[in-house]
């Protein structure tokens, strides 16, 4: 009876055990990713240059960038055939550029930049690669999502097989989008890519491809292809993110129009696929979030004394 009490109790410090690292999981890979793109550069033969760029909330209380970060290979037929690690290589803080000298930005708008970069030699494949790195998790804060606070991420991208194109580089985007916007102000802003081929690119609003879960945080392997799109709440989808706002996409020149009306927090996927000879041989994706602000203010007119004009404070002084 003694030896089965023993036992007992040791099942249920296993239990609580298990219980504890699911929640400490959960708790450490949550409210972070903020987006990011994966491309590659073909440096002859099946050797590439892969670079991912990953975006996360440097305020959140969720987990810090991956210290190793995880790639799985799969080929045509979407089966694994190869993985590799990218050690973490460091962060910047982007710079949030905003021109309205009259609004006080939140001080909670800090997104950080990493950019994993490594060169590998992938085994043979007939049929092509696809490259995946998934991670969750986006937030519960993220408005037009059905339930953000599980739902991660997948970056990937194809590699297309020497039949449809001898040693590819793929697209890649030239700037990162604005990181606010203001509800019922219209701006348009840059989001084209360039290709190192001189191929067609065609752009288009895309969903993002959810990855990761709070019990399976960061997955690896990664699961393989196809992959699903983020569920999106009622009244928002891929070409409409801001619901009763509007966001386009020019597919020539990827200049994006954006005219949100809601504040929220918005994820947006943006896709540029590459053409040669009327073949798509791949598709690079951008996956992001938009913070949208209210930015009406109250102005009180006010008669300022003319010696308090001659000192230059702000562009809201005064009248």
């Amino acid at each position: 009876m003694l030896f089965f009490f023993v036992k007992l109790e040791v099942r249920l410090k296993r239990f609580l055990s298990l219980i504890s690292a699911l929640v400490l999981s959960t708790q450490l890979y949550a409210s972070h990713i903020v987006g990011g793109d994966m491309y590659y550069d073909c440096l002859g033969g099946n050797t590439y240059q892969i670079t991912l760029k990953i975006y996360r909330d440097c305020l959140s209380d969720g987990a810090d960038f991956d210290p190793i970060l995880p790639v799985t290979v799969f080929n045509g037929l979407n089966v694994q055939i190869d993985q590799f690690t990218i050690p973490y290589p460091g962060s910047v803080t982007l710079d949030v550029l905003f021109d309205n000298p009259c609004i006080t930005l939140p001080s909670d708008i800090c997104v950080e930049e990493a950019i994993y970069q490594k060169t590998v030699t992938l085994p043979d494949s007939p049929t092509g690669y696809t490259l995946s790195y998934q991670r969750c998790c986006r937030g519960p804060a993220v408005t037009n999502l059905n339930d953000p606070d599980d739902e991660g991420l997948t970056l990937q991208i194809d590699i297309p097989p020497t039949s449809f194109a001898v040693c590819n580089s793929s697209a890649r985007f030239t700037n990162y989008p604005p990181l606010v916007l203001c509800s019922g102000q219209e701006i348009e802003f840059d989001h084209s890519a360039i290709d190192p081929d001189g191929d067609l690119l065609v752009y288009e609003l895309c969903s993002p491809f959810g990855g990761g879960s709070s019990v399976l945080p960061a997955p690896d392997p990664a699961s393989p292809p196809p992959y699903d799109p983020v569920v999106w709440g009622p009244g928002f989808s891929a070409t409409d993110p801001f619901g009763d706002g509007d966001l386009t996409i020019d597919p020539v020149t990827g200049m994006v129009t954006a005219l949100p009306e809601a504040p929220g927090l918005y994820a947006v996927g943006v896709c540029v696929n590459e053409y040669r000879d009327g073949n798509l041989i791949s598709t690079s994706r951008r996956d992001f979030l938009f913070k949208v602000l209210n930015c009406d203010i109250e102005l009180e007119a006010e008669v300022v004394p003319q010696e308090e004009l001659t000192t230059f404070v702000s562009f809201c002084q005064g009248l």
